[in-house]
């Protein structure tokens, strides 16, 4: 996929959708994690039984990677990169003296406020401001 570039204006404007992406790919996420964490012992249950809840949680679990995978999709298709779904961290990729920079955000903060070099990640990020000047 071609890269889509972002002005703040329009990466801000994203930040609703983003928003509730994240929730449920997060949601989705932790309930594939319960699922993966259930173990069944046949001695204790019974052979049959064990069987029955081996096939539902499989079923439940191949629709719930099958539902992240396409929420990821559709995130994707945003053009925003999504860089850890647990901190909600997520990228753009903005033009800024003729180069590519990220502007970046987080889950929990009120708007985008920050970017970072390519070549940096969530520690090297400076306030707009900077390239706001």
């Amino acid at each position: 996929m071609a890269k889509k570039y972002f002005t703040v204006e329009s990466a801000q404007s994203q930040l609703p959708k983003i928003k509730k992406s994240l929730a449920r790919l997060q949601n989705l996420k932790k309930a594939i994690y319960s699922i993966l964490s259930v173990r069944i012992d046949p001695d204790e249950i019974g052979y049959e039984e064990s069987l029955e809840m081996n096939t539902k949680l499989s079923k439940e679990y191949h629709k719930l990677s099958y539902d992240f995978y396409s929420e990821l999709e559709k995130f994707g298709n945003r053009g925003c990169l999504l860089k850890d779904l647990d901190q909600g961290l997520v990228d753009f990729y903005c033009k800024f003296e003729g180069r590519d920079i990220f502007l970046c955000w987080r889950l929990g903060e009120s708007r985008i406020d920050a970017w970072h070099e390519i070549d940096e990640g969530f520690a090297g990020r400076r306030p707009l401001m900077d390239i706001e000047r």
